[in-house]
């Protein structure tokens, strides 16, 4: 669904040598190329014209770049999602879903399911599944039109964790020891719990993000911090490996990926608990914060 930024990193886009660097490729130019009639590449190296080529990573993407100056015509494109961590409640729909209603008339518009994000922390694997499919009938009970929107799983989309791991190459650990949510959670649950995914959990956010070539992102006040790392990992490695230092030993120069700017709702930014009014809902540490939407729209549909 993405755009094909893991191509445009992998493979050839000039006549020598791929954008990436041997070292962030394992071994030589080539080593992690083979041929395939699957994906062609309208740049191919002398010699070997003829033949298409795929990366070793498990997706091959047949669309072209987004053009830097794309037409009027073209909509912004939006990505936002919801963790499936239980009960969805009103902080969510308020936050979040209720404005989707409004953004996929005016956008182009992917709203996902994050569910990779949900395991950084202890989960059933039951539960999951069963919040995963709540979480998607919630998303076209509130109203979700999916022949406006693209509504997904993020675990069935694998790009965004070879992405993340790619961007993971790119991004200083100081960044992510700086964030205050990791701060937080993992003083909740204890040093000796705290898994290294919520360490990365930026990174991940930051490669479902970038993947699809966003220009706007629906956030909280907690997540500004986040989405600020993306922006700055997206310069980063647009400086890194698009810029002119690159063209000049090969590469193709140029912005790699768009920098998504903030789209702040203007109610709901921050939906605090009902048990305790300085902290923000979380349904992780008591069902009493929250008001739950599944179970309002449950006795709505038993009593019609």
């Amino acid at each position: 669904m993405g755009r094909s930024i893991l191509s445009h990193f992998l493979t050839i886009s000039h006549s020598s040598y791929p954008l990436f660097p041997p070292s962030l490729c394992g071994g030589s130019p080539m080593n992690y190329m083979k041929k395939t009639d699957f994906f062609r590449s309208p740049r191919r190296p002398s010699g070997l014209r003829g033949t298409g080529f795929r990366c070793f990573c498990s997706v091959s993407v047949t669309e072209p770049l987004v053009p830097e100056t794309p037409p009027s015509s073209v909509k912004k494109r939006i990505v936002s999602g919801v963790q499936p961590t239980g009960s969805i409640h009103l902080g969510n729909y308020l936050g979040a879903i209720k404005n989707w209603i409004s953004l996929q008339n005016a956008y182009d518009t992917l709203f996902f399911i994050v569910d990779l994000h949900a395991i950084t922390l202890p989960y059933e694997t039951q539960q999951l599944s069963k919040a995963t499919k709540d979480t998607a009938a919630i998303y076209l009970a509130c109203g979700v039109d999916t022949s406006k929107a693209s509504v997904f799983v993020q675990s069935h989309v694998r790009a965004h964790v070879e992405l993340m791991w790619l961007l993971s190459s790119a991004t200083p650990i100081g960044w992510l020891n700086k964030m205050i949510q990791f701060k937080e959670k993992s003083r909740k649950a204890g040093d000796e719990n705290v898994a290294v995914a919520l360490l990365t959990y930026p990174v991940l956010m930051a490669s479902d993000i970038l993947l699809y070539q966003s220009d706007f992102v629906p956030v909280g006040e907690d997540q500004k911090q986040h989405l600020e790392l993306t922006r700055e990992l997206a310069k980063r490695v647009n400086y890194l490996y698009g810029g002119r230092k690159w063209k000049k030993l090969g590469g193709r120069g140029g912005a790699i990926f768009k920098v998504p700017e903030a789209l702040i709702p203007p109610a709901g930014a921050r939906v605090m608990s009902l048990t305790d009014g300085l902290s923000k809902v979380s349904i992780v540490l008591s069902p009493l914060q929250f008001v739950s939407l599944y179970s309002f729209i449950h006795q709505t549909i038993v009593c019609l």
